[in-house]
């Protein structure tokens, strides 16, 4: 994906702000949005509420504890539709596997209670990091939007939690007078699971999960809009958009000018030779021509609205003060619910994972690109010894061309030689996931670890050790059998 195709405005913004712009992203394509929801959640919501039909009131700790499974298939949209590039239902829905199992267990376990949950997820999923690289990443990130991402994190639980509570209540008269709980006893015994009847904790149960699917999305949304904003801040993004554009309209001023050059030529020739006409009436006649009409096109731009955003700052300070009688429940089944849901989750996975297996159906062929990420990988523009090249660049200091030139010389070699079907508009993740599909395991752990190098330089902005670019060079595996790189 360009720089040049993104759809909304960039330039550094204040917290609040940025949440409400990944709002308005959310609020674009809320309806496609939905539609993959319930279509990718629906079904592990329902498998849920079979497997604890018995015990209905452990529902809603479950259905919030498997939050960021949900919140990829959101984020893998909003990404593309960013960039102008808003995929279909088929292919979100063919991506949906892979987007879930991908850190499944991480995310479950020990990253599922960070405070910036969603301001992180863009780099662990979009970025193609891995380990390491991850935690500094992130810790790069947090260390300008950090603060946001909690404070957001805080409001949007505030929030859910005093919908779903309200719902309740607010609905609670529709319900038969048989499902309504005895207050006065439940308190006086605090017996919650005999006195509380089943229907009323079925209630809870799925107006806990209107709430989340109303909500999550915009969490998502926003978390995704502080990534950008942070980005913009940190690298920049704003300021190489306006020069690129700047270039572009550079380029198109100065062929408009020969054009316009040539015309007048073409025109003060035809009126000597025809000696009838005056050069300046032959000037009017060719600026009417449509091709030199000037077309005006308005843009939007969000204005930043200082008393909302004092607002906004405030509640999210604002810390709630009581606990409701779930709080006490939950805080002593917490452990032994993880334990069991850690359990079933690996029985399940192992009984069922021919489901995510690839079924390796055919695709069509696909067009070798001749740039990715901006980067120009046809075999004209790399040296003859690609290998050889890298290490001069390496020895001159200029680590970032060093590996540069590897991963490029890949990309190539991948694209080119082994037909691999990345497209032009792919990540470096989509990359590596095209290459590990691809079935060679030599070039797939190969390349696996020159992309987490080419990230954490090209992005993270931190080189590597000499000895792990020593490595690279030595392992190059894109070679013809018994002939040069």
């Amino acid at each position: 994906m360009r720089l040049e195709d993104i759809t909304v405005t960039l330039r550094p913004r204040q917290p609040w702000e940025a949440v409400d712009l990944g709002c308005a992203m959310v609020r674009r394509d809320f309806g496609r949005i939905l539609l993959l929801w319930v279509c990718t959640v629906g079904p592990l919501w329902g498998l849920v509420c079979v497997l604890l039909s018995s015990s209905p009131a452990w529902i809603p700790l479950v259905v919030w504890w498997l939050k960021p499974l949900y919140d990829r298939v959101p984020l893998f949209f909003l990404s593309r539709a960013a960039f102008g590039e808003r995929p279909t239902f088929l292919e979100t829905w063919k991506q949906w596997p892979r987007l879930w199992i991908t850190n499944f267990l991480p995310a479950l376990l020990w990253r599922r209670l960070s405070f910036i949950r969603s301001f992180a997820l863009p780099a662990q999923m979009l970025e193609g990091l891995r380990g390491a690289a991850v935690k500094r990443r992130i810790k790069t990130l947090a260390m300008d939007g950090g603060s946001s991402g909690l404070s957001m994190t805080l409001a949007f639980s505030n929030i859910e939690l005093a919908a779903w509570l309200g719902l309740m209540w607010g609905t609670y008269s529709l319900l038969p007078e048989s499902a309504q709980p005895d207050w006065e006893g439940l308190f006086q015994a605090f017996d919650f699971e005999s006195t509380i009847p089943d229907a009323f904790l079925w209630w809870g149960a799925v107006c806990h999960m209107v709430i989340v699917t109303l909500m999550e999305p915009f969490y998502v949304g926003a978390g995704f809009a502080l990534y950008l904003n942070c980005r913009t801040r940190i690298e920049g993004w704003d300021v190489e958009l306006a020069f690129r554009r700047l270039a572009a309209r550079l380029t198109s001023a100065t062929a408009a000018m020969i054009i316009v050059a040539l015309m007048i030529c073409g025109a003060q020739s035809a009126v000597q030779a025809a000696g009838e006409k005056d050069p300046a009436i032959v000037a009017r006649e060719v600026l009417q021509d449509p091709d030199f009409e000037i077309h005006k096109l308005k843009t939007p731009e969000w204005v930043k609205d200082e008393n909302k955003d004092k607002s906004q700052e405030k509640a999210g300070r604002a810390k709630s003060q009581g606990l409701d009688f779930f709080s006490v429940l939950f805080q002593l089944l917490f452990w032994m619910l993880v334990v069991g849901l850690v359990s079933w989750l690996i029985i399940y996975l192992v009984k069922n994972r021919h489901l995510f297996l690839s079924r390796g159906a055919s695709k069509a062929p696909v067009r070798a690109p001749k740039v990715l990420m901006g980067m120009n990988i046809t075999r004209e523009s790399l040296p003859e010894d690609v290998v050889a090249a890298a290490r001069a660049a390496w020895a001159a200091g200029d680590f970032k061309e060093a590996l540069s030139l590897l991963y490029r010389g890949s990309l190539s070699w991948l694209v080119i030689r082994r037909r691999v079907p990345i497209t032009d508009s792919d990540t470096e993740e989509d990359c590596l996931v095209q290459v590990l599909q691809a079935g060679d395991q030599t070039e797939a752990d190969y390349f696996r670890q020159l992309t987490g190098a080419w990230v954490q330089v090209a992005y993270a902005v931190m080189p590597v050790s000499d000895a792990e670019m020593g490595a690279l060079c030595e392992r190059w595996p894109f070679v013809e059998k018994g002939g040069a790189a």
